[in-house]
């Protein structure tokens, strides 16, 4: 390790930082989708690849993270990836047209797929074994507080400017300039630098993969269902040639090995699982609320904050449970909290009651809050110690992923049923769906839990 004198709570504080700002980011125009489509003459499928390309971005970009992380300094790496979050907030901030707009959100998100695995890294390299689940609590409650807490801020300064979306990227602006200051003042370069080779194929193949599979997803509600098999065909055939030259070539782009361990490859599903909800709610209830039951925006933040105030609370108190107790009662309770509240919002939603929107959405978030944490802790606790940087960039892949996929596909699905008012339903309907589906992976995962890991396996 090239630099040993570090203090761990500092580089604990940076990656937080870094994690907040980054999903802070994935979610932040979410409120502003209205008066964006209103002020550039789009609709919700047009608006809604401000979220699904920013997130596409940082897809391609996490697993050309790996190969960064080792080849240049860390202090280096981390302010180039925040300098290019400002970079593509200035050019946001001053867009007169979408085309703009979304090249602006496009540099961002290329900063963002460099910047959130290199967070979970030197946190990984700061904590000591005892404290690590504790220290990626506090990263995930950043994960989870980011694009919840996002959506208040970005509702309050609609209020204020009258709906000028502008000032969103200029207080952004300002937002990463202190995480850059912070991080060229504080953060030392931690990484042992083994200089891999980087594999151009792998890299192409995998980011046509990506795009391929979720630009289908996204392209399948707008009627365009030729073009969608084509780009999905294209997709997975790219995707299985990546895999298999991963498994072949010495120095894979992405070394697959921890998706050998089959807790490990549970906990990346559960972890995406959770994410998908948070992204699709976080998306899909600001609009509803705006733009069926005519909420301004200051008061669709409000109804989400009690929600996102308590996750702060509990995402950290749940690193600790997890440090003491691990994962076999903790994830269960957070999806069984998850799919409860999204059928009771599901429910009452057509009263109208914005009182009790609010009150039923705290499960939903604290319920990810209780899962985020700690199934990353126990995913790569599973991993020997010389694949454990691999299974992060896995885990990191996974989250860009999973907000794709529920950005796309869950506004997707809101936007064909919109105009009968049940859009929001459907979408609900099919996140209580997903987190069913997470009630019954926990059981499994819990049940490996005072187990020797898995051999590894090709995958």
């Amino acid at each position: 390790m090239q630099n040993k004198s570090f203090n761990p709570k500092v580089i604990l504080f940076i990656a937080a930082f870094a994690a907040f700002i980054a999903t802070f980011n994935e979610t932040y125009l979410n409120v502003a989708f209205t008066p964006i489509m209103s002020d550039l003459l789009i609709d919700e499928n047009t608006v809604q690849w401000l979220t699904t390309a920013y997130m596409l971005g940082a897809a391609v970009m996490v697993p050309v993270s790996a190969f960064l992380y080792r080849n240049l300094k860390t202090r280096y790496l981390f302010l180039g990836s925040v300098g290019l979050l400002i970079i593509g907030s200035i050019i946001a901030a001053l867009a007169v047209n979408f085309q703009t707009l979304l090249i602006g959100r496009i540099i961002q998100s290329l900063g963002t797929g460099v910047l959130i695995p290199i967070g979970m890294n030197i946190t990984l390299e700061a904590a000591a074994p005892q404290v690590i689940g504790r220290y990626l609590g506090i990263v995930g409650a950043m994960t989870t507080l980011g694009p919840s807490l996002s959506v208040i801020v970005a509702g309050g300064l609609l209020s204020v400017s009258s709906g000028n979306w502008h000032i969103l990227f200029w207080v952004f602006t300002a937002l990463c300039a202190l995480c850059f200051i912070s991080a060229l003042v504080k953060l030392p370069n931690i990484a042992q630098l083994t200089k891999p080779k980087l594999d151009i194929l792998s890299t192409i193949l995998i980011s046509f993969a990506l795009i391929g599979i979720l630009y289908a997803i996204s392209t399948s509600f707008a009627g365009n269902i030729l073009i969608s098999a084509i780009s999905a065909v294209v997709g997975i055939v790219c995707l299985v040639i990546f895999v298999v030259r991963q498994n072949k070539i010495p120095n894979p782009l992405i070394n697959l090995k921890p998706l050998g361990v089959r807790v490990f490859r549970i906990g990346v599903i559960i972890n995406m699982i959770s994410l998908i909800v948070i992204f699709s709610m976080n998306i899909v209830l600001p609009i509803y609320l705006q733009g069926i039951l005519g909420a301004d925006a200051m008061l669709a933040s409000l109804i989400l904050f009690p929600a996102i105030l308590l996750s702060c609370i509990v995402a950290p108190l749940a690193g600790r449970a997890y440090d003491k107790r691990g994962v076999k009662v903790l994830l269960p309770l957070g999806f069984i909290l998850i799919t409860a509240a999204l059928i009771a919002i599901v429910m009452t939603i057509s009263s109208g009651l914005m009182w009790l929107i609010a009150l039923l959405y705290i499960p939903v978030i604290c319920g990810s809050a209780l899962i985020i944490g700690p199934v990353q802790s126990f995913a790569l606790s599973r991993l020997s110690p010389d694949i454990i940087p691999h299974g992060v960039v896995v885990m990191s892949t996974g989250f860009q992923i999973a907000g794709c996929i529920g950005s796309s596909l869950f506004m997707g699905i809101y936007s064909v049923f919109v105009a009968s008012g049940t859009g929001f339903i459907y979408a609900a309907l099919l996140a209580a769906a997903f987190a069913f589906v997470g009630i019954i992976l926990t059981v499994v995962i819990g049940r490996f839990e005072h187990r020797k890991a898995d051999s590894v396996k090709s995958v």
